[in-house]
């Protein structure tokens, strides 16, 4: 009888680890931009190309997609003194470590694609479209994350670095 008792607690064991492996292996891997979900706000910098570097307040938000890894990214910054507007969204799709999407600015009207790599703390990207080019890095870690945008063509400004909190 204890044999009979061992035998099926046995099998009861190694069939529910095999359940829980199963339905570990189906799930889906964990989005590795999870981590910068929500509102950031700060303030940044665009150093121009023709004269001093202007300051100005943004607001990044960062909204998870439904049913696969990836995030929709929204850039809105604004300085009222010189009139500046940026307001661009970026859709990030994750696969394994690499990162495609597409951009668009909504004040110019101008857009394209997306693609680069995650990074430990966020990503790296190039920026295409016909009339804009760049390098974004984006890093976060708790309450703290840094943006940053290169142009390729610094006509208009060389960099904008934004510093933003969450908490």
């Amino acid at each position: 009888m204890r044999q009979s008792y061992r035998v099926a607690v046995y099998v009861t064991v190694a069939a529910v680890s095999s359940l829980i492996a199963s339905q570990n292996q189906a799930a889906p891997p964990a989005d590795p931009l999870a981590g910068l979900a929500g509102r950031w706000v700060g303030m940044a910098t665009m150093t121009s190309a023709s004269g001093p570097a202007s300051n100005f307040k943004c607001i990044v938000t960062y909204v998870a997609r439904k049913g696969a890894p990836g995030m929709r990214q929204t850039l809105r910054c604004e300085d009222g003194a010189t009139n500046f507007k940026l307001h661009a969204a970026t859709d990030l799709t994750v696969e394994g470590e690499k990162l495609t999407g597409a951009w668009k600015d909504k004040i110019n009207d101008i857009g394209g694609t997306v693609d680069g790599t995650i990074t430990p703390t966020g990503f790296d990207v190039q920026l295409s479209g016909q009339f804009f080019a760049a390098h974004m890095a984006v890093a976060g870690q708790g309450c703290d994350q840094s943006v940053r945008v290169l142009p390729q063509n610094s006509d208009v400004f060389v960099e904008l670095a934004a510093n933003l909190k969450k908490c």
